[in-house]
């Protein structure tokens, strides 16, 4: 799976519209069926959870319990990190 920034989906939708034939010379024309915020808005995106999202979700705390706080500690590093990657840090 690949994700992009919602500012390169609207570079990519930019480039498409100066490589279309009206863009090339045919037919010199801004009109198209979508505007770009349309075009936008008909994606579905993927919301990445925040730090207090992914400890409410951890499978090693039931309740005030802990179970094995290594791993417990681990679970929450791993899913921050990843999280992190996904948005592009170097972590």
């Amino acid at each position: 799976m690949k994700l992009y920034t919602e500012e390169q989906v609207r570079k990519a939708i930019e480039l498409s519209r100066d490589t279309h034939p009206q863009g090339r010379g045919y037919v010199v024309t801004d009109e198209y069926d979508y505007s770009m915020d349309e075009v936008v808005d008909l994606l579905t995106p993927i919301e990445l959870p925040s730090d207090e999202e992914i400890e409410k979700a951890n499978p090693f705390v039931f309740g005030s319990k802990h179970l094995g706080t290594r791993d417990m500690d681990i679970w929450e590093l791993g899913a921050k990190w990843m999280r992190d990657k996904i948005q592009g840090g170097n972590q």
